[in-house]
Formats: C-alpha cells, structure tokens, sequence
C-alpha cells in the first residue's frame, strides 16, 4: 500500500505543473507558451500515469488550461478532434462492441486457440495467435483483453491450474501481453500507433497507410514478437500438461445471421483498409463508415442502448487530448527546445544510419517510462522535424522508430490495456512486470536488430 506521501506526490507535481503554466508569462518573457505547455503536459501525464485522477479528468484539465492561457490556438488545443485517427479510435470501440454482442469474438478466440491443441506450450501460443487473429478485426486493446482473459482463465480451471499456479498466470499472460505487442504491428490496432498517426497527420500532413505499417512493422514486430512471448512465458511460468484435454468450453449461442452481417462488413473493411494503395480512402474513413453500419439500428450488431451506455466517452475525451498535446507542443515551441536536449545526449552521427534508429528507439522506450505508451508519440512527434536533420534519416523513417519504443514496454502501469487485463484476472503486477521487463530487453536484443535488417532490405534506411 502507498503511503500518504508517496500517494499525496502525484497531485503535487500536477499542481506544481499547472501552477508553472499559469506563472509562466511573468517569469520567462518570450518563451513562456514552450514552459506553459511544459506545466500542462506535466500535470496530464502524471495523473494519468500514476492513476491519480481519471483520464477524463486529466484530458478535460489539459484543453481547459491550455485553452485559457492561450498557449496555442483554438484550432490547435482541440485539434485532436478532427484528426482521423481519433475517429478511427471510435470505430474501433464500436467494432469491438459488435463483435462481443454478435459473438464473434469469442468465436475466433476460442478457434484460434484450439486448433493449437492440448499442450500447456500449445494453449500459451492459440491465445497469443487469437490475440493477434483479433487485433485484425477488433482495433481497441482493451477490448480484445476484456475477451480473451476469461478464456483464458477458463482455460486454467479446465486445465487444473489453481489461483496461484504459474500455468494460470502464463495463460493469463499470454492472452493480456499476446493481444497488445504483437499488435503493434498493425496500424489500427493499438492507440499508441493512432496517436503517432494523428500527430504525423496534423504538424507534418504525413499519412500512413495501413499497407505500408504492416508490411514494416508486422514480420518482426508482429509475428516474431509473437513467437518470442510465447517461448518466454512457458519458460517463466512453466506447467505441467493440462489435465484434461478439448480445454475451451462451449461459448454462448449467438444468432447467426447477425453473425454473417458482422463478418461480411468486417471482412470488407479489412480488405479496403489493405488496399488503401490502390483505392486512396484513408483508414479513418472507411472504419467511421463501416461503424456508422454496424450501428444501424435495423442490423442489430450492438446493444440498443450502445451509443447511451457503452461508448466510453472518457475514453474518447482522453484520446482527443493526447492527440492535440503534439501539436499543442509544437505551437508553442517546446518541440524544439526538448529536441535540442535531445539531439545533445544522444550524439547521433549523420550517416550511421542503423546506429542512428537504434538511438531514437531507446529515446522513444525511455520517454514511454516516463508516463504512459500514449503520451510517447504525443511528445516525440513534434520533434521529428528535428530529430530527422540531426540524424540524416527521412521523416518517415524517425516517426517510424517511434513503435520501436513504444512496443517495448517495461512495466504494466505504462499499458492501459495491461492493467485493465490484471484487473479481470486478479493476477498482481509482478508477474506482469517480469513478463514484460524479459519481453522487452529480448526485443531489444533480438528483435531491433532484425527489424533493421528488414528495414534495410525495404529500403527505410
């Protein structure tokens, strides 16, 4: 338990960055905007990543500070809201509704996980496959863990793995770790990418296609990110053969024919997303329209009460805010003074190119330490610019080595979806914590370097 000072610090160093907002003109003349929003990117991170106060809270506390001061522009502070890459955080939310209202979801997960087999090693690597098979078709983390947990610990007692046994907690792992850094690898499923995306959008009007994420992120980051976690949990939380065998247990009944509708737009909508080369709908768009499908009354794909009840709209909000905070920092000049610190400590060396990504992926991992995933593209991009001169690499390639960092996190309260996983299994953060930490410097050995290759043979570098 934390005690009152440790639990009274995060709301002091909030204040403490408001209060640097708000005094700042008085203090530092001219490049006082770079310091306010300093203060006011402070106070959001720390409440959100400590947990401190609802992410609703700290959003709503960042437009209106920054809105007030005048830090930025109107149309710059609230910027997040017009960024696709919000409205495609919104439909994945809606998609991931329709797919446990429809029963798809828990349909693929537990296909995915059978057709493995019965070994312990087998049933860790179908959750981990079902995590990923779901992360083409649900684009919300949360999600797809508040489905596959269950399953997972479904799995343990049908398996004989008691509260406590490390064969529970490796399944349990498999199914919270394996549906969020493998996944990074496809650009709609995970908010971190939707923020970087945002961000690229609205300070350098840079566009990723979904084609083009995947075919560069997904080989190493995705499928072999995949098979790493699964050889690291089985060694970590070793366990005997499960006890009894055909270990899923029959799902709900779901109506069928709701079941085809589902399947049908969501299949459509997967093929334009990878065929956005040839067709130029951006991602945002063609998810928003195939939402505004799903939610048709006549279809009855999600609950009647959805958009009242279920949409979670602090959630939103939080997005929203995290999008504008890029943009927020580089209005008002702080960009450029964070990205001169960091141009200093890291020395790049123009023409060491595979040295070079190296570096911005470990400045991306440590910015990732210091708050949550989200903000860690928030507060690199409106340094990309910069980071891209010093290094000699496209502008592209910078921002790409953004998801080298922010797929390599170390500690569970980085992961929104993490905790929420540990909160419906009642597994503690340690375990967590071990997963990850081993997951995350295997990555870093193993993994980079791989994907540096790949990036050379696709020639990004």
């Amino acid at each position: 338990m934390p005690g009152p000072i440790s639990a009274a610090l995060p709301p002091i160093v909030s204040a403490a960055g408001l209060l640097l907002a708000v005094i700042a003109p008085w203090i530092f003349g001219d490049v006082a905007p770079a310091w306010q929003a300093g203060g006011l990117a402070l106070a959001m991170l720390v409440l959100v990543a400590t947990a401190a106060a609802p992410e609703a809270y700290a959003a709503i506390l960042f437009f209106a500070g920054a809105a007030i001061l005048g830090v930025a522009p109107p149309d710059t502070v609230f910027s997040g809201f017009h960024s696709g890459a919000f409205w495609l955080v919104l439909s994945g939310l809606v998609f991931g509704a329709a797919a446990r209202h429809a029963g798809l979801a828990d349909r693929l997960a537990r296909q995915a996980a059978g057709v493995f087999g019965t070994s312990y090693a087998a049933l860790i690597a179908g959750l981990v496959a079902a995590g990923v098979l779901l992360a083409f078709l649900v684009p919300a983390a949360v999600g797809r863990g508040a489905l596959l947990v269950p399953i997972a610990l479904a799995l343990a007692e049908r398996a004989g793995y008691d509260a406590g046994h490390p064969g529970r907690t490796g399944l349990v792992m498999a199914a919270a770790l394996g549906t969020f850094f493998p996944p990074f690898g496809i650009l709609p499923a995970n908010v971190p990418n939707m923020i970087l995306t945002g961000a690229a959008e609205t300070l350098y009007d840079h566009h990723f296609s979904y084609g083009g994420w995947l075919a560069l992120h997904f080989p190493v980051l995705g499928i072999l990110k995949a098979v790493l976690l699964v050889v690291l949990l089985v060694r970590l939380f070793p366990a005997p053969p499960p006890r009894e065998a055909g270990a899923m247990a029959p799902g709900a009944a779901a109506d069928p024919r709701a079941l085809g509708r589902l399947a049908l737009i969501l299949g459509a909508t997967l093929a334009l997303w990878a065929t956005d080369w040839l067709h130029g709908l951006k991602p945002a768009w063609v998810g928003l329209s195939a939402a505004a499908l799903i939610l048709t009354p006549g279809l009855r794909l999600v609950p009647a009460d959805f958009i009242r009840t279920g949409l979670p709209v602090g959630t939103l909000i939080f997005i929203a805010a995290m999008l504008s905070l890029g943009a927020v920092i580089s209005a008002a000049g702080l960009g450029d003074a964070m990205g001169g610190v960091m141009i200093d400590l890291a020395g790049f060396e123009p023409g060491a190119d595979a040295l070079n990504v190296y570096k911005l992926g470990l400045i991306s991992t440590v910015v990732g330490l210091l708050g949550s995933l989200h903000g860690t593209p928030a507060i690199l991009t409106p340094l990309a610019a910069r980071l891209a001169e010093a290094t000699g690499l496209s502008l592209d390639t910078v921002l790409m080595t953004q998801a080298l960092g922010f797929s390599t996190a170390l500690l569970p309260y980085q992961s929104p979806p993490v905790i929420v996983a540990l909160g419906l299994s009642g597994i503690g953060q340690g375990p967590a914590a071990r997963a990850m930490i081993a997951l995350g410097l295997a990555a870093m050995l193993l993994l980079w370097p791989l994907d540096l290759v790949w990036w050379t043979v696709l020639g990004r570098i």
